[in-house]
């Protein structure tokens, strides 16, 4: 008896594993497709968002701090971001977003004006994303938890690049929305550049502004070397 019981316990605790796991896009089948009426990008899109330079792991805090912003306001929050990199050939800390929050769909407003203020105070500037005409797009469960960014990173992404792959299409950046089930990930298939924020560099300027800083810094440590530490090496080799 004690057996049975024991057994049917694991039973349940696989089913609730496997079903959790399920819920943030373990064990499903994601169906990229090209499509004229991508989610949310159907029509322009006002943001609020703030850049992020260096790995995309990082970039859940700003999100988190988005969301805050709008914590009390009474109307769904969809969160966001744009993803200008792909990190399997972009160096960690050259890898560039931009993320926050949607705040108006058509010229609409979907919060009220003051959570657009406490935004801006904290930080976060306001983007208008352009309607897509056609995209690549793939929709994952999600709780928004960890284990649902694991899912995207693991398999839906391998899944959406064998896509576009497999269908010789060119893309180039991810803008993904998150909301309270799901995550949409969305690859525009024409002017993608309309989705360049100000701050957006290229990889040569990037790498010229770290060497430039490379440079000041090391000129700082000779500059920083105390007097007579030349005099007293020279003495020591004598």
């Amino acid at each position: 008896m004690f057996e049975l019981a024991f057994i049917a316990v694991l039973v349940a605790g696989a089913i609730y594993i496997f079903l959790t796991l399920r819920k943030n896009g373990f064990f499903v089948t994601v169906e990229p497709s090209v499509t004229t009426t991508p989610k949310h990008l159907d029509k322009p899109l006002t943001v609020y968002y703030k850049y992020h330079l260096g790995p995309y792991q990082n970039v859940m805090k700003v999100i988190d701090e988005a969301k805050q912003g709008l914590s009390t306001s009474p109307s769904p929050v969809t969160s966001f971001g744009i993803y200008y990199d792909n990190p399997e050939t972009t160096d960690s800390h050259f890898l560039q977003s931009a993320v926050g929050v949607v705040f108006g769909t058509e010229g609409k407003d979907l919060h009220e004006e003051k959570y657009a203020k406490e935004l801006h105070d904290n930080g976060f500037e306001k983007f208008v994303m352009p309607k897509v005409e056609r995209a690549v797009q793939a929709v994952q469960p999600s709780t928004g938890g960890f284990a649902s960014f694991l899912a995207l990173v693991w398999f839906t992404y391998s899944t959406i690049r064998k896509y576009i792959t497999d269908n010789k299409l060119e893309t180039t950046y991810a803008v993904e929305f998150y909301t309270d089930n799901e995550i949409d990930v969305i690859f525009p298939l024409d002017d993608a550049n309309e989705f360049l924020v100000k701050d957006y560099q290229t990889i040569d300027q990037l790498e010229s502004e770290a060497a430039k800083k490379r440079f000041d810094s090391s000129e700082e440590d000779s500059e920083s070397e105390p007097e007579g530490a030349e005099e007293t090496e020279q003495e020591e080799e004598k």
